[in-house]
């Protein structure tokens, strides 16, 4: 299928990941970090960023959850430039150098310039199967609503079909998301939200309440379905209870909700209409083929969304996000390069 140009159009942070692997928990009880857990850095993390960058193993990375997503959605279309990214960098060679690296995999980027701050970064350490992230989102924390009505960005909004949010982008500009959910709603497009973290959940309660009545789709693992469903006082850690009700939630449009919850090694759930429940089993992955798990939900999303916009079965978007999820595992940060060349027979 031939895809029109920007018709993805994802918002996120932009950021520069840093990742390093470590063999103990020294790093993780010195900054008071938990294993899996993703959070926004404070001054007592300030050092952490040094004591990585000085690592011998380190490694740099175009990052942020919606830009991997981005890159492994073009990544498996190969024709450049049908996805295009959202967030604010700084005004410095960061934000060039992050830009530079989308572009060359074939992300487009319309990104928010910002003199206040310089661009962000996210701490990314791995150890074993688990890996926890630091957020310092400089930049990225100061994207303002004023971008939509931006004459160039406006044209961009027009060819968009698709709208793919991150819950870490709603935490910081909920105006923007509330603007762009109710465009999809009255214009009939496609909103995508991923709830991306527990934090999220709990500190955005009111932002999320205004907009998901214009959300198509859901995506979260188990932690955050659970994790919702204790901000919203619904009494059940049910995974299967908690997922009913969120496709059920109340709906400004009548296009049937989907909810999507993901698991390292349980099957993905897919809630649709008519309380009916899909389950798709995660293949096995010897451990020591695993490297870094900090992508694998990232690259779950894009290739769920690289089929999803060629409107491909469910079956075979889901299968596709499952391969890109296993193929990021064998590659430290989400580096397209190091990734094969995608194949649909692999699927």
């Amino acid at each position: 299928m031939d895809l029109p140009e920007g018709i993805l159009m994802g918002f996120g942070n932009p950021l520069l990941d840093i990742t390093c692997t470590v063999e103990d928990n020294v790093i993780l009880e010195k900054y008071g970090l938990e294993a899996n857990a993703a959070i926004i850095a404070d001054e007592k993390h300030d050092a952490l960023f040094d004591e990585l960058m000085n690592m011998e193993n380190v490694i740099y990375s175009a990052g942020g959850a919606c830009q991997n997503s981005m890159r492994i959605f073009q990544w498996i279309v190969q024709t450049p430039f049908r996805a295009v990214f959202i967030g604010s960098v700084g005004k410095d060679k960061l934000g060039d150098r992050i830009e530079k690296r989308a572009r060359s995999d074939g992300l487009l980027t319309l990104y928010q310039l910002k003199e206040e701050l310089p661009t962000g970064s996210c701490a990314v350490i791995i150890n074993g199967p688990n890996r926890s992230l630091v957020a310092n989102l400089g930049a990225a924390s100061l994207f303002s609503d004023d971008w939509i009505d931006e004459d160039d960005n406006i044209c961009a909004l027009d060819r968009a079909e698709y709208f793919y949010f991150t819950g870490f982008f709603l935490a910081v500009c909920p105006p923007a998301v509330e603007r762009v959910a109710r465009m999809c709603c009255e214009t009939n497009r496609i909103m995508i939200l991923n709830f991306s973290a527990v934090f999220v959940l709990q500190m955005q309660k009111e932002a999320l309440g205004n907009i998901l009545q214009y959300v198509d789709i859901i995506i979260c693992n188990k932690e955050e379905a659970i994790a919702f469903s204790d901000t919203n006082d619904w009494k059940t850690k049910n995974i299967f209870e908690i997922g009913s009700r969120l496709q059920q939630m109340p709906k400004e449009n009548v296009r049937p909700r989907l909810v999507m919850i993901t698991d390292a090694v349980c099957p993905v759930l897919v809630f649709q209409d008519n309380d009916r429940v899909l389950e798709y089993p995660v293949p096995p992955v010897k451990q020591g083929e695993i490297f870094d798990t900090n992508g694998c939900g990232d690259a779950f999303v894009g290739g769920f969304l690289a089929m999803y916009v060629q409107r491909m079965p469910l079956d075979y978007c889901i299968r596709t996000g499952i391969f890109a999820s296993q193929q990021v595992l064998h590659v430290v940060g989400v580096q397209i390069d190091k990734l094969p060349k995608f194949s649909e027979k692999c699927i």
